[in-house]
């Protein structure tokens, strides 16, 4: 199993049938419980997430500059 789902089922249980995780800030190494989501499998996952990235990306380099200062 990968880390990514691993990490999932290890916070909220099996991951249903026909169900995928996704990285939301499209980091596929970036296995952080809040960064993952369980998706419904479509023929392109990524027209689902798409309109989140680019915010979600925003408001994490946002965040670390916030961090950072």
């Amino acid at each position: 199993m990968n880390a990514h789902r691993e990490i999932w089922v290890a916070a909220h249980g099996s991951i249903p049938k026909g169900w995928i995780i996704h990285h939301l800030n499209g980091g596929k190494t970036d296995n952080r419980l809040e960064n993952l989501a369980a998706v419904p499998r479509y023929e392109n996952p990524e027209k689902l997430i798409a309109p989140y990235r680019v915010r979600i990306q925003n408001l994490e380099r946002l965040l670390k500059q916030s961090e950072e200062k």
